[in-house]
């Protein structure tokens, strides 16, 4: 795999070097992502050379539904065979990939897939900072797997942008 979580060398051995188990305390990383890239590397070698061509870089175990974020144009290359290994060892109902970066718009879309964003705004705060108003249909609010507070932290944590969700 072209990028971790954690050091190569941490991932494999299990063992954390200052700065891994440091991302490990402080909570960059979690137990389940540096689980997961073991079992990636293993895989690559074993079954899905592809993954060398792919990079790894957060997982967020929420509940049953879990979100990778890869990769730019790595989320075309993961193989169903793939993802319903992940969905069986880790017991997952849903597996949402998201392809790593700052702009909240695809990182939105696909959180509610295949439902559609009505409109996305940047809003400019008198102190120079600037959040993001999403509009999302009132009639998906039900069919969404997240609620409003839940996309609003996703987001956050995915992008780094404040994002405000609401319903018309």
């Amino acid at each position: 795999m072209r990028k971790l979580p954690a050091c190569n060398t941490c991932v494999r051995t299990g063992f954390l070097c200052v700065n891994c188990q440091e991302n490990l305390d402080t909570g960059k990383i979690t137990q389940f992502e540096l689980d997961l890239a073991k079992d990636l590397l293993d895989l690559e070698e074993e079954k899905f050379g592809y993954l060398k061509e792919i990079s790894f870089y957060k997982a967020i175990d929420f509940e049953d539904v879990v979100i990778l974020v890869v990769g730019k144009k790595d989320k075309l290359k993961i193989t169903n065979e793939l993802i319903n290994w992940m969905k069986e060892t880790y017991e997952i109902d849903e597996i949402i990939i998201i392809e790593n970066t700052k702009k909240p718009r695809p990182v939105l879309e696909a959180l509610i897939a295949p439902y559609k964003i009505l409109s996305l705004n940047e809003i400019f705060l008198a102190t120079g900072d600037i959040q993001f108003k999403a509009i999302l249909f009132k009639k998906d609010l039900d069919k969404i797997l997240f609620t409003k507070e839940e996309l609003e932290e996703l987001v956050l944590e995915l992008t780094g942008n404040i994002t405000r969700i609401e319903f018309e």
